[in-house]
């Protein structure tokens, strides 16, 4: 999987986005956050990294709806709904070695993931939204 530095922004509006822990993150891994979506929950969870990236692109900057879309990634990453029956996490995770060199990956990314949020002061970024 590898953490990928490449940046899905383009390079006209990753130039004018000041410096913010979530574009940023997201930016610089979002080929890995892809792969672990896959991995975790299918293709739909995959997609919506896809139009969470596509999102924080377009708008350059993070609105409500990409902020619920990164807790789902969160919730999803962090293995939150692995056991809920009505669900179909437990089947991918069930499928994953734990010895796989993907886990230690798909850890980092939580990890970063989880510091990116925890950096963003919500209020600020919402009351430029407004």
């Amino acid at each position: 999987m590898g953490l990928e530095s490449k940046t899905a922004f383009p390079r006209n509006i990753a130039q004018k986005i000041p410096a913010d822990p979530i574009l940023s993150f997201v930016s610089e891994h979002r080929e890995g956050l892809w792969h672990a979506a896959r991995l975790l929950g299918g293709y739909e969870s995959a997609r919506l990294v896809d139009r969470c990236v596509e999102l924080l692109a377009n708008d350059g900057r993070l609105t409500p709806r990409t902020w619920t879309m990164l807790g789902q990634i969160l919730a999803l990453l962090s293995l939150d709904y692995v056991d809920d029956p009505d669900l179909p996490y437990i089947g991918y995770f069930a499928s994953i070695d734990p010895r796989d060199r993907v886990v230690e990956e798909i850890c980092l990314l939580t990890d970063g993931l989880r510091r990116a949020l925890e950096n963003v002061d919500v209020g600020a970024h919402f009351r430029s939204v407004a």
